[in-house]
């Protein structure tokens, strides 16, 4: 029943009320009291949030609420008036400036007025605001991620799927929600998904499971699901699984293990040794062929010193070909010995790569290794017969050679023998001799020099340019008996190469001595110096003389052959065999009624100095 106005209870009841109210002057909580539809109180906290800078008592409750709630409002004031407290609410009101704020609303009866309703708000604006924006990030996330994200219930059934699904599968997610996924599980894979699930619900513990997936076309893909069970308190029982496309990384898996069989069955049957040592020098694998070639099981080996079987006398060379491996060098082969199980060298070419780690650094080494014993005997056995062969041609031209000059000079003591030979002619005769014995011994003296393995004393520093005009200024004279100019093409005051100084001048003094009697008309002999890209130094020799047949060209250096009238065809012989033992190379070339050229080139070791 509702007091009217100026009746003296109505007096009492609004005393009681402000009484009532002072409680919450100062409360940090907003507290407002309606009566008949209008503001009666609303505490200092309330005015805040109302952003009301004008009095708002006594004005109707309506004002700060959107049409859309009033029938909401008006029944949960009719709920307090009957006595039964409403369950809070979330409603959107409008202040007194005209923003839209949202407030978790909580209203119950006054005590001494059942006409009157006390309330208490909340500001949860902010707070819904950053959930909605939570949860549209959320939604964009969701419904563009390439992985599929969905809700599968204790029965199997998908109750929500993202947009991905139909990307990945071809399914839209209306056709996919509602229905079971099991039903397009391979069927050779259906059983352990099917039971792995059951397992996931039952256990409520997480799974990940890899299987084949139909999609809308008939064909399978490979899917990776990772499931997470969720069983909130009075709801059904559900799991969340995040599920992506892994067909690619299968059919890499396949390759590389397909890869992987095929290497291991060529390294398995492989006749070559191959290993794989580690940056200490240990064995981290050792193929199958170590049995065959050195009686060795490879199992044994891993975790041992791979120098532990390498010939000791073979150590220095490997330890720094490997050092040299490491500092990425590309190397040629390298040719050493290990020892097999009996206790027999087994020659040995091998060539190895180095083991990069990501940041460059040297992890280990790969080496492949080739049995050349046999080879290396085949060698041997070559170039004993072609000694052989060349020591009989050898003995056959210094026999011929020989004995020619031996015939002249037994005749001549048969006539010596002769008394009535004048004097004159007995003079005659033993000049022939003392000649044919010269002869004999510089054919001697050039076979040995040919066949003697004199050890090489290599100096360091000579300077070519200085030998070569020392050797020209010997021969100037011979060359002024011939009516032959020598033209030395090169301005280079020193150029210093590593050889064995006497050795060189021979070379010298045979190439132009050879050139000068090729001009027995007179000439020009050219001489000049090239360096190569490759630090090389080429002396050429250019004669202007009668000229090589090709024929006779491809005899050239072939022992006891020669144009010359006089000559035993040693000279080239020798000097091939000279700048061959110093790595270099002697080539000739030459135009009948031209003349020749004879190239030499020297190799230049890293302390060689440039052309100045």
């Amino acid at each position: 029943m509702r007091i009217p106005e100026g009746h003296p209870a109505a007096d009492v009841l609004i005393s009681q009320i402000k009484r009532y109210a002072k409680n919450f002057e100062h409360s940090e909580t907003p507290f407002l009291i309606q009566e008949d539809r209008k503001w009666i109180y609303v505490n200092p906290a309330a005015t805040k949030i109302l952003e009301a800078e004008e009095d708002i008592i006594g004005k109707p409750i309506w004002d700060y609420l959107p049409s859309e709630i009033h029938g909401l409002v008006e029944e949960r004031i009719q709920s307090c008036k009957s006595g039964v407290v409403p369950m809070p609410s979330e409603q959107t009101w409008i202040t007194q400036k005209g923003n839209r704020i949202i407030l978790e609303v909580i209203g119950f009866p006054l005590m001494f007025s059942s006409d009157a309703t006390q309330i208490i708000i909340r500001d949860i604006t902010k707070q819904k605001l950053e959930k909605k924006e939570a949860l549209d990030h959320l939604n964009l996330i969701t419904e563009n991620m390439i992985d599929i994200i969905g809700l599968v219930n204790d029965k199997g059934v998908f109750t929500y799927l993202t947009p991905s699904y139909e990307w990945v599968t071809g399914y839209s997610q209306t056709e996919a929600i509602g229905t079971t996924p099991f039903t397009l599980v391979h069927s050779e894979d259906r059983t352990y998904v099917i039971s792995e699930f059951m397992r996931m619900i039952s256990e409520q513990s997480p799974l990940t499971v890899e299987y084949r997936y139909q999609k809308k076309d008939g064909s399978y893909i490979w899917l990776e699901s990772q499931g997470t069970p969720v069983n909130e308190e009075n709801s059904v029982r559900y799991a969340v699984v995040a599920t992506r496309d892994i067909t690619k990384r299968k059919e890499a898996e396949y390759a590389l293990k397909k890869s992987e069989h095929t290497h291991r069955i060529i390294l398995e049957h492989s006749n070559d040794l191959i290993c794989l040592i580690d940056s200490e020098g240990k064995y981290m694998f050792a193929s199958l062929s170590y049995q065959n070639i050195l009686g060795i099981d490879p199992k044994t080996l891993l975790g041992l010193d791979a120098f532990k079987f390498i010939h000791c006398e073979d150590h220095a060379s490997v330890q720094k070909y490997i050092e040299r491996l490491a500092a990425s060098e590309d190397l040629q082969p390298l040719v050493y010995r290990k020892i097999h199980a009996s206790g027999k060298e087994i020659f040995l070419e091998g060539k190895g790569m180095p083991m990069l780690s990501e940041n460059g650094q040297v992890e280990g080494i790969v080496f492949i290794s080739r049995d050349i014993t046999e080879k290396k005997r085949a060698e041997e056995y070559i170039r004993n017969s072609e000694k052989l062969a060349v020591l009989g041609e050898l003995a056959a031209g210094v026999a011929h050679e020989i004995r020619n000059p031996l015939t002249s000079i037994k005749g001549l003591f048969s006539l010596l023998k002769d008394s009535e030979v004048e004097k004159e002619k007995q003079y005659f005769y033993q000049e022939v001799i003392y000649d044919e014995l010269n002869r004999i011994e510089q054919i001697v003296n050039e076979f040995m020099a040919l066949a003697k393995p004199d050890a090489l004393q290599i100096e360091k520093e000579v300077n070519l340019v200085q030998l070569l005009q020392d050797t020209v200024m010997l021969l100037a004279t011979e060359a002024n008996l011939y009516n032959v100019e020598i033209r030395l093409l090169f301005k280079e005051k020193t150029l210093f190469v590593s050889c064995e100084k006497n050795q060189i001048k021979q070379v010298f003094i045979n190439i132009i001595k050879n050139a000068i009697e090729a001009m027995s008309s007179g000439g020009v002999l050219t001489i000049g110096i090239e360096e190569e890209k490759d630090g090389a130094v080429k002396l050429i020799f250019a004669d202007t003389g009668v000229g090589i047949e090709e024929e006779r060209l491809k005899t050239i250096g072939v022992p006891f052959f020669t144009n010359k009238e006089k000559g035993i065809g040693l000279g080239l012989t020798i000097s091939n065999k000279i700048i061959t033992e110093h790595q270099g190379s002697l080539k000739v070339e030459s135009i009948p009624g031209q003349g020749t050229t004879v190239a030499v080139t020297l190799k230049k070791n890293a302390n060689n100095k440039k052309l100045v």
